[in-house]
Parts: C-alpha cells; sequence; structure tokens
C-alpha cells in the first residue's frame, strides 16, 4: 500500500510541476505574441516612413531637372510649343470623331 501511496503522490507532484510549465509556457507565449505585435506595427511604421522618403527623393529629382534662369524660359516656351501642338492633336481627334 505504501507503494501506491508514493506512486500518487509522485504523480501529484509531477502534475503540478506540468501544470507550473504550462502556465510559464502561457505566459511566454502572450508576452512574445505582444512583441510580435510590436514589431509588426513597428515595421509597418517604418515601411511608410521609407515610402515617405521615396516620395521626397522623386520630388528634390525632379526639382534638380527643372532649368533655372535663362534655361527656364527656353524650357517654358518649349512646354508651351508642346501644349499648343497637343491642344491642336485633340481638336483634330475631336472634329474627326464627329
Amino acid at each position: 500500500m505504501e507503494d501506491l501511496s508514493d506512486l500518487v503522490k509522485g504523480l501529484d507532484i509531477k502534475s503540478r510541476q506540468l501544470a507550473l510549465k504550462h502556465k510559464k509556457l502561457k505566459n511566454d507565449f502572450e508576452q512574445l505574441q505582444k512583441k510580435h505585435l510590436e514589431t509588426e506595427n513597428s515595421i509597418t511604421q517604418h515601411k511608410q516612413t521609407i515610402l515617405e522618403l521615396e516620395k521626397q527623393i522623386q520630388i528634390l529629382t525632379i526639382a534638380k531637372s527643372i532649368p533655372t534662369g535663362k534655361e527656364s524660359s527656353i524650357a517654358k516656351k518649349k512646354i508651351n510649343e508642346l501644349l499648343r501642338e497637343l491642344d491642336t492633336c485633340i481638336d483634330l481627334l475631336n472634329n474627326k470623331t464627329i
């Protein structure tokens, strides 16, 4: 009978140890889930920052490519000529479809 009692006590101790390990692992898992969520949020914010910086780079590249001074007036004239040609083409297309 003592052997049976010792076995029951041993099983009781082991079941309590398993319950404690389960509780600890559950807490660790919840902490890891929180950390994962924080990391995902951080990545999302970094991606948004990268997109904004890429837009700024694009704007700066365009701004640097625009001529200034004397070249600016030549570029404006050329743009106006191209717009007039484009308007003429649009008028021709509109007249042909009628």
